[in-house]
């Protein structure tokens, strides 16, 4: 029950970076609540360098309804905090248009 969209809701949740242990756990807690943990570090500044830089962690989860991405969601949240994750922020988003479910415009 709740809200459907007819693409997907997407949702992302960033922490503070984690490495090796902590990043194979963070996984294991995402796999849980149908998350995905990105393997990719953000840059978040353009002054960032490789040496001393801001990077985050994060993970995407998707669903067609609304309340049940946000349930896992906030379940998520709640196992990564009392696991001593720090989250940084999490948002949800209506996909409106994807390519790669249907290239309406022909672009490709």
């Amino acid at each position: 029950m709740g809200y459907k969209t007819e693409y997907y809701f997407e949702c992302h949740v960033t922490i503070n970076p984690v490495y090796r242990n902590r990043l194979d756990y963070f996984k294991e807690i995402c796999k849980k609540y149908n998350f995905r943990v990105a393997e990719l570090l953000m840059k978040k500044r353009s002054e960032d360098t490789p040496i001393l830089s801001q990077y985050d962690s994060f993970c995407t989860g998707r669903s067609i309804n609304y309340m049940e991405l946000f349930d896992n969601m906030v379940d998520l949240i709640t196992e990564l905090k009392q696991n001593n994750f720090k989250v940084l922020r999490y948002k949800i988003e209506n996909t409106l248009l994807d390519s790669r479910q249907n290239d309406f415009h022909e672009l490709l």
